[in-house]
């Protein structure tokens, strides 16, 4: 036989023991799985919560911030957050994107909600329009048809060719709804508030930017109209940096125009599109994937524990196995096939976990957090659930690993329980430090999100009735029949039996669509800050439960008169002097000016709800149908109680009125404050898995000392030391583990505070004294933990404990 056959021969003979050696190994594991099943289920558990976990959030993160958006080129589309181009006309903007030095393009578009025809009584829709090169922009061609060109926007001052405005790009999913998918809908006819525009394309599927919109028309340019946003695509070789430092100068620029934006108010901002989709989710995300990180960590170090301790328990086994020859690293090698196979058994399970939660989630979390798709079939997120089980085998393998690595024969096995109670015990300390960490997070997230909820407002949410209407497109569109109908509808609200008080609004407080205003200043003195203007009809601050401090509201003869006057309130006051000598003074902006008449309480109606104590200018409304507006009713009792009475009635006055968005005022509260909600439920859902691990590590090390030790303990007790003396001496013990990791693992929590702040306005770094509290929480709980794992002392057998000796 020549040499190469022998070598071949030698190589396929090895890897047949190879081979044999490993399926061993795995009918072993299965066997001792098989005689403690109790243990292998709580390590597999706890892996796959921490794997589940790790890949849930980690689908968002891919969806949120690492797949790449379906537009060519994604990386240099921007968006420009609270800036506005020259715009009052669409000449005037297209010469600005032509002239820019760090933008290839730039389109503006604004969204607004309105009544869609072809559907039932009462349907809105979303939309937006958009200058003429917005789909081109972005690279995203229509799949039926066209989109817009330059040519299609129309101004005040002959722009645009006749007639080439009333057109529309339909979403794929109203195509569907409307059309049924029919590929002639070419040359059809959409109504939106009553005025026919011709389709003349279908988007893509999955093609919603922006905010979700269902249909897109050609912008119909105004001066003074500042609601528009700005998408661009940075030019080629011009970096981010680059092109934010470029901003700002232009932004200098147009403040000193005369008649330019106060930009100091409004500090303009540029982002990538990627995060400005994502918004404040980029923050939220990140911390949850901080959070399951240290949960996976901690089920590590539990799962190490407790491989440990079974190592230590076969102590007589290995020990002779090395006797006969087996090497350290076929010791080793059966231990990591053990945790391999843990892992993998763990990560199938953790799938189905991650798959439940991203349903579950993609059901409860509120916008904007569900405005993408999660799937855990990503190969992305299949790779890193790949990783995460192969990371987590060797980090509950290596110490074990280590530990069988320093066998070397009989009679070490006291030095080898002394270094595992070490290991063991340090282990413990980090799923301490870890879970406090997580803890101490909870506790920010839950204070802020308190506070949010008791801030004094300046209205009563409880027993108010409020119901949407838009009169555009129906025969009260007119501005002379706008308020009438108003009139007329209180009329017979007001008539209703528990009905205290009833009016009406254009933005109802912390309505994303309370957008107007500016800088109103006070007898001639500039504004500091801008202020968000109210048009309201008489008897809006009764129905709202707010409290006039100074003055008086309006009179139903004001609003009908349409009145110069306004009422302001204290915050806005208090910024030109005391809130007592407003009334009587001149509220100004621009050449407009207001008698003020009253002050009210608060009155918040910032669209963030973690900001309040915003300026707010109310006046009479004298088109309250200009806008979509809203009917606000005060009732007694409850108010689920009354919607549809409301409804029913408004709907009564004209039946082709839409009528949407019938809720209370606190489930519309409730709404808006769904994501902070949402926030602290899940960093408190990972804080209390986290303290279960850890107590059941630290219940683990106790009841394995005290199984260790029966013989030390007897003779203890033979030598007069009582069972509570020894369960005394192996709390204090605990205790001691407790401390040593909650004081690193505080100040790990004061590290986060920083990060919980961008989250969650309010969320703070958590103060000594709450810091002395979590530590004397999480010592309790310990204690607990321990005396349960010591209670067995008690009923140690002296004698046969002696006898055994």
């Amino acid at each position: 036989m020549t040499l190469p056959l022998l070598v071949r021969h030698g190589v396929k003979l090895a890897r047949n023991q190879d081979s044999r050696d490993v399926f061993q190994d795995l009918k072993y594991t299965l066997r001792l799985w098989a005689g403690r099943p109790w243990h292998a289920g709580f390590a597999m558990a706890a892996l796959a919560i921490g794997i589940g976990a790790n890949t849930g959030v980690f689908s968002v993160v891919n969806a949120l911030l690492l797949r790449s958006l379906p537009f060519h080129e994604p990386d240099r589309l921007a968006v420009l957050h609270q800036f506005i181009p020259p715009h009052d006309s669409a000449k005037q903007f297209h010469d600005w994107r032509q002239r820019s030095a760090y933008l290839t393009d730039a389109a503006l578009f604004e969204e607004g909600d309105v009544n869609l025809g072809g559907m039932r009584v009462g349907s809105r829709a979303h939309i937006a329009q958009t200058s003429g090169n917005f789909f081109t922009l972005l690279s995203t061609q229509p799949m039926l048809g066209t989109g817009f060109a330059p040519q299609d926007e129309v101004d005040g001052v002959g722009w645009g060719l006749p007639g080439r405005n009333a057109v529309a790009v339909i979403g794929y999913r109203l195509w569907q709804q409307l059309f049924g998918g029919d590929p002639k809908v070419l040359g059809a006819t959409i109504r939106i508030d009553g005025k026919p525009l011709t389709v003349v394309g279908v988007a893509p599927p999955g093609f919603d930017y922006p905010g979700k919109a269902v249909l897109w028309k050609p912008a119909a340019f105004s001066p003074g109209n500042n609601g528009w946003g700005t998408v661009a695509r940075l030019k080629r070789g011009i970096t981010w940096p680059q092109a934010r430092a470029a901003l700002a100068v232009e932004v200098e620029g147009l403040s000193l125009k005369p008649g330019g934006i106060d930009y100091s108010i409004l500090r303009p901002s540029m982002t990538s599109l990627q995060d400005g989709l994502a918004g404040p989710v980029k923050n939220a995300s990140l911390m949850f994937m901080g959070a399951v990180v240290l949960v996976l960590l901690i089920a590590c170090t539990n799962v190490a524990n407790l491989l440990i301790a079974r190592t230590a328990d076969r102590f007589p086994e290995l020990s002779i196995r090395s006797a006969l020859g087996a090497s350290r690293g076929r010791l080793a090698r059966q231990l990591l096939i053990e945790c391999l196979l843990l892992s993998f058994v763990a990560t199938l399970a953790g799938l189905a976990i991650a798959y439940w939660t991203t349903s579950f989630a993609a059901k409860v979390e509120p916008p904007p957090l569900g405005a993408q798709s999660y799937s855990i079939l990503d190969g992305r997120v299949l790779v890193f659930t790949l990783m995460v089980s192969v990371i987590t085998a060797l980090a509950v393998g290596v110490l074990p690993s280590l530990y069988i690595g320093r066998i070397h024969c009989f009679g070490s096995r006291s030095s080898g329980g002394r270094r595992s109670r070490l290991v063991r015990q340090s282990l413990v300390g980090v799923q301490v430090m870890l879970t406090m960490i997580l803890l101490a997070s909870s506790v920010g997230l839950g204070r802020a999100f308190i506070h949010l909820m008791r801030i004094d407002r300046g209205y009563d949410v409880q027993g108010i009735v409020t119901v949407g209407v838009s009169l555009d497109g129906t025969t009260h569109q007119m501005e002379s029949r706008q308020l009438p109908y108003f009139e007329q509808v209180l009329d017979r609200i007001r008539r209703l039996p528990g009905v205290r008080a009833a009016s009406a609004t254009e933005f109802l407080p912390l309505s994303a669509s309370a957008f107007v205003g500016g800088p109103f200043g006070l007898d001639g003195r500039p504004a500091k800050r801008n202020s968000t203007m109210v048009p309201v009809l008489s008897g809006y601050f009764q129905a709202m439960g707010g409290r006039i401090l100074y003055g008086r509201e309006f009179t139903e003869g004001e609003v009908l008169s349409g009145a110069k006057v306004a009422v302001v309130n204290e915050r806005f006051a208090d910024g030109f002097g005391a809130a007592r000598d407003a009334v009587g003074h001149q509220l100004t902006n621009g050449a407009d000016t207001w008698k003020i008449v009253g002050v009210v309480r608060g009155m918040e109606y910032e669209t963030d709800p973690t900001t309040a104590h915003g300026n707010q200018v109310f006046i009479p409304s004298s088109g309250p149908g200009s806008f979509s507006s809203t009917f606000v009713v005060r009732v007694d009792g409850r108010a689920e109680d009354r919607l549809a009475t409301i409804r029913d009635t408004i709907q009564s006055v004209d039946p082709q009125v839409p009528v949407f968005s019938v809720k209370t005022m606190e489930q519309r509260l409730d709404e808006v404050f769904a994501t902070p909600e949402f926030y602290r439920t899940a960093i408190w859902i990972f804080a209390g898995f986290a303290l279960l691990l850890a107590v059941l590590g630290i219940y683990g090390i106790v009841s394995y000392a005290v199984a260790q030790r029966t013989q030390e303990m007897g003779i203890r007790m033979a030598l007069g030391r009582t069972p509570a003396q020894l369960r005394g001496m192996l709390l204090r013990r605990g205790l001691l583990m407790v401390m040593a990791g909650a004081i690193p693992g505080i100040a790990g929590a004061h590290l986060t505070g920083r990060f919980l702040e961008s989250l969650m306005d309010g969320a703070k770094p958590i103060g000594v004294a709450t810091s002395a509290g979590l530590v004397l929480l999480f010592a309790l709980v310990a204690s607990a933990s321990i005396s349960g794992a010591t209670r067995g002392i008690a009923r140690l057998d002296i004698t046969s404990i002696l006898r055994s000796e």
